[in-house]
């Protein structure tokens, strides 16, 4: 089942698609995906063992010509080890610029849902997850958990995680007094952003989601913004409307750093007016493009 894109809808509406799925332990769990994430989802395919993979990966699959890792997510969840996969479905991701399918025992349906649905992961049963789960929607009376998909990747590939950026010092004291607010839900993500750009020399002011950053605005505008787009209550996408729509802070330059680079995405926000889209985990393309703006001023 390929995911037809071109029918999302429009960006800025504080609303989104996600993918409900199911896994089977000692009860069903109801999980979620952001439809962004999604290329499609398939029957289990025949799969090549790997060597000293993360014990979470099955093994790889051609899938339309790429070799993809194909994870067990009941195994990374540590919910289920599964004696065999042939009745499972493999959701197959696109993010961080890599492939990946991820084993489900069965794709419910599609939902439309606002950000501000999202409730507090905290709030959720399932402690041992935790650290797992962006947030949690009720949907029917069922808790559907929204996963960390960017962090699961990171604990099975390393090298896909966001890491300390080489700063170019010698513009630290240029960088003294310009203020950047940032918007990012992940709090590991946050601090590295924080401790990197305060580094620079750069006045920073991290926000958990999009509706704390557009809350701060309205008392101190800062020079730049940096926003992700999947947030919680506010989302990014929604951060760049609200802006552009204010008439004292309209021509504020704003980065998009996201995971869900791609030119579909990069083209809608560059559309709702966002100047710059930077996929992650390009953290020194990111400080080198915000001097770009604030300093040399080469955009």
């Amino acid at each position: 089942m390929a995911l037809d894109h071109g029918i999302l809808l429009e960006s800025g509406t504080n609303e989104f698609e996600i993918v409900e799925f199911v896994i089977k332990a000692e009860r069903s769990f109801h999980f979620c995906i952001n439809v962004a994430k999604v290329r499609e989802v398939i029957r289990f395919p025949e799969v090549i063992h790997v060597p000293d993979a993360h014990e979470a990966v099955v093994g790889t699959a051609n899938i339309r010509q790429n070799l993809v890792p194909v994870i067990d997510l009941a195994s990374w969840l540590g919910l289920n080890k599964r004696a065999d996969y042939k009745d499972c479905k493999v959701i197959v991701t696109y993010f961080n610029h890599m492939s990946n399918g991820f084993l489900v025992d069965e794709v419910v349906r599609i939902h439309r849902i606002n950000w501000a649905d999202i409730k507090d992961y905290s709030t959720i049963t399932d402690y041992k997850m935790v650290e797992s789960v962006l947030g949690v929607i009720n949907i029917q009376n069922r808790m559907i958990q929204l996963l960390d998909f960017e962090s699961i990747v990171a604990d099975i590939n390393p090298q896909t995680k966001l890491m300390n950026s080489a700063i170019d010092l010698s513009l630290k004291e240029d960088r003294m007094g310009l203020k950047v607010f940032l918007a990012e839900d992940s709090p590991v993500i946050r601090r590295l952003l924080q401790q990197n750009f305060s580094r620079a020399g750069y006045s920073v002011r991290v926000f958990e989601n999009g509706a704390l950053l557009l809350n701060a605005i309205e008392s101190e505008i800062p020079h730049i913004v940096i926003t992700d787009l999947e947030m919680p209550v506010t989302s990014g996408d929604f951060v760049i409307r609200k802006i552009r729509e204010s008439i004292p802070i309209a021509k504020l330059p704003i980065i998009v750093f996201s995971s869900m680079q791609s030119e579909e995405n990069e083209r809608k926000m560059l559309a709702l007016g966002a100047n710059q889209f930077i996929g992650k985990p390009e953290l020194s393309l990111l400080v080198s493009m915000v001097d770009k703006y604030l300093i040399t001023r080469q955009v």
